[in-house]
């Protein structure tokens, strides 16, 4: 069964509550920044095919140590749409960690003719920040057209300058096995634009790429490691839509679908 999120949530906020004392939390620097808004467009090679995915994030802080996001993603690879929408609750000292229980909702089509998968999934998510490096692990449980199984992820990110992030992560759900790495590189200081890009390989289908660019705002500028531990955690949607979707797309069972003449990472 389907961990519920109203479970998480509480779980989540009496373990955050229990490791921290108020006067660490009240000492601590807010959750979320201010806030903010991500908006992201990338294009390149996915599931066998051409692809170009788009990617949301929406956060705001509640009260002082707590935050929510809502994240959505919504494109196409080979042909074949895709996207979602997930939700993030979660408690975060800026100068060390942050734990959340999240929710997620994903539709993702092929690769096999006229089929389509219906993802759910709820967990738990951290973050552990040391002085260049960030480690986010994630768990929980999907269900996907019936059939529920566990999911996991270990990402780090590693911060050259304040302006440079390069993550590497690798995750699984039933028996898919990923392997992604990207960067996020912030051109011009104080700007809200910044390069980034995807690329991975995993045991179900094709190696993918994505590039393309991000657009903050909302927050006063920040760097890109400031806004990584201030701002947002990464876009979960986008990641299944990418890194994870063949845990729920590749099966052996059935016929891959004709190619054709037009023939998805934590950030």
């Amino acid at each position: 069964m389907l961990v519920k999120p109203p479970i998480l949530i509480v779980a989540v906020t009496a373990l955050a509550m229990g490791l921290t004392g108020p006067a660490r939390a009240q000492d601590a620097p807010p959750a979320v920044s201010a806030p903010n808004i991500k908006i992201d467009a990338t294009a390149g090679a996915l599931s066998g095919g051409p692809a170009v995915l788009t990617g949301f994030t929406g956060t705001a802080p509640l009260g002082h140590s707590l935050g929510v996001q809502l994240d959505g993603a919504l494109g196409s690879a080979d042909d074949d749409m895709r996207g979602g929408f997930a939700g993030h609750l979660f408690y975060r000292d800026p100068r060390s960690f942050l734990l959340g229980a999240t929710a997620m909702w994903s539709s993702i089509a092929g690769p096999h003719e006229d089929s389509r998968s219906e993802v759910r999934r709820a967990g738990l998510e951290a973050e552990f920040y040391f002085t260049d490096v960030s480690v986010l692990p994630t768990f929980g449980a999907q269900n996907s057209n019936g059939d529920t199984t566990g999911y996991g992820s270990l990402a780090g990110i590693y911060y050259p300058s304040p302006y440079l992030a390069l993550a590497a992560s690798v995750s699984g759900a039933g028996n898919a096995r990923a392997l992604q790495l990207g960067f996020e590189y912030q051109l011009i200081e104080d700007t809200p634009f910044s390069l980034i890009g995807d690329a991975g390989v995993d045991n179900k289908s094709t190696p993918f790429f994505l590039a393309g660019i991000r657009y903050s705002f909302g927050a006063p500028s920040k760097t890109i490691k400031d806004r990584d531990r201030l701002d947002d955690p990464a876009n979960i949607v986008r990641y299944m839509n990418t890194v994870s979707s063949s845990a729920v797309t590749a099966s052996p069972a059935h016929t891959t679908k004709p190619t054709t003449t037009t023939t998805p990472p934590v950030f």
